[in-house]
């Protein structure tokens, strides 16, 4: 099984033997049609071999970025797929979204499926996206969630609206006073969101009163890993996994 996940900023394909992640390839996202179409063909091209010799046809796509679902749908229809794209209201699973169906995006789906899958009743997914977000599962139900801006959309926002800071890396700092402009960026960006995450585990916990497992996801989950309240653990394909879940639900509803 392929699944893709598209987001706004990077398109993430993954190739599944049976419930093994087998390979994983990631596009930046480009939300011109034109040049998507030029990009992804050539993508398809130079790995045709894993993504088109498959025994068992199926591609499962999750998008937020709807205007391309339908070039990457005739690229795998054209090549004799079965070809599904999950939304909050085609889920053929036993669960309870309590959230606007037609605003909770198919990423955050996919990602409490994933956990649902695994059989835990209450957790907190962080999703280190374009936008930083966290869903909250209790009792094995989407309770809700929130959202704010990702790491690299407010580092772009702040280099973009301001004369002399230039872009800094994202990554872990080791201590929070810095006596370099660049050094300083990295630091106010590590502990900024750290201390904001922190505060927001410690508030929904708060005040649902329970005990969650707490899951990050998303390639800049790994370095706040170790420095998240309630021993975190790390799943940087998670959303692929819901994706693959739902996809053989799909198949045998």
């Amino acid at each position: 099984m392929i699944v893709i996940d598209v987001g706004n900023t990077n398109i993430v394909v993954g190739v599944y033997l049976k419930e093994k992640l087998k390979k994983v390839f990631r596009i930046n996202t480009e939300k011109n049609k034109k040049k998507f179409k030029s990009k992804f063909d050539v993508f398809l091209l130079t790995n045709k071999k894993i993504l088109f010799n498959s025994k068992v046809k199926t591609c499962v796509l999750s998008s937020v970025v709807p205007s391309l679902n339908g070039l990457i749908k005739k690229s795998f229809i054209n090549k004799n797929f079965e070809f599904y794209i999950i939304n909050s209201k085609n889920i053929p699973i036993n669960t309870k979204i309590n959230y606007k169906l037609n605003q909770i995006g198919s990423d955050r789906v996919a990602n409490y499926i994933a956990i649902h899958n695994r059989g835990i009743s209450n957790c907190i997914i962080i999703d280190f996206g374009t936008a930083t977000t966290f869903d909250v599962i209790k009792n094995s139900q989407y309770y809700g969630g929130l959202i704010f801006p990702g790491l690299t959309l407010s580092m772009n926002s702040l280099v973009n609206s301001t004369e002399l800071l230039k872009k800094s890396k994202i990554s872990k700092a080791k201590s929070i006073i810095a006596r370099d402009t660049i050094s300083s960026i990295k630091s106010g960006f590590y502990f900024g969101y750290l201390h904001a995450i922190n505060g927001i585990l410690k508030q929904i916990i708060s005040e649902n009163k329970f005990k969650p497992k707490i899951y990050i996801t998303g390639g800049f989950g790994e370095i706040f890993r170790d420095k998240i309240h309630f021993k975190p653990i790390y799943n940087k394909y998670l959303t692929l996994e819901g994706i693959r879940v739902i996809g053989e639900n799909l198949q045998n509803a």
